[in-house]
């Protein structure tokens, strides 16, 4: 009797203990990825700079709704900048410093949470201009959308 639960509890160790081997992406896989990175970033970085060469170029643009425009072009652009070449480093394995890979992954989840927050700042700004028209121009001022431009950056 003692045999046979010896036997079974050899057995539960090996099943349990032996997990799917891990097979790492190939290389044209990465390359794919790497160059979809590149054009997005490349998009992005473009896109963006237009916007706020547009914006500070144009003082009939400088509105209340346009200042959170900005603010999300300017985070858009950081991420395209900064954000996206640190993603595709990681994807690589690189760096392998610890604290290195802890900036590159921390610096990537700030500038996407910022620019999350800048859109959830258009949605609510465009909510209360169209819910309440009226009260919106009263209420809502133009230094209020400067300091929160600000405030993320």
């Amino acid at each position: 009797m003692s045999e046979i639960r010896e036997q079974m509890s050899t057995e539960a160790v090996t099943v349990t203990a032996d997990p799917a081997p891990h097979r790492s992406p190939t290389p044209e896989l990465h390359a794919t990825y790497t160059s979809l990175e590149i054009l997005v970033a490349l998009v992005a970085v473009v896109g963006n700079a237009m916007v706020i060469h547009v914006f500070r170029r144009d003082r009939r643009l400088r509105r209340r709704t346009n200042y959170y425009i900005v603010s999300l072009a300017v985070a858009d652009f950081l991420v395209g900048l900064l954000g996206i070449p640190f993603a595709i480093l990681a994807s690589v394995g690189l760096p392998r410093n610890l604290h290195a890979c802890l900036f590159t992954v921390s610096l990537l989840v700030m500038l996407c949470t910022i620019s999350i927050f800048c859109l959830v700042a258009v949605s609510v700004d465009r909510y209360w201009a169209i819910l309440y028209p009226m009260c919106y121009s009263r209420n809502v001022r133009t230094r209020t959308a400067i300091c929160e431009y600000l405030l993320y950056f």
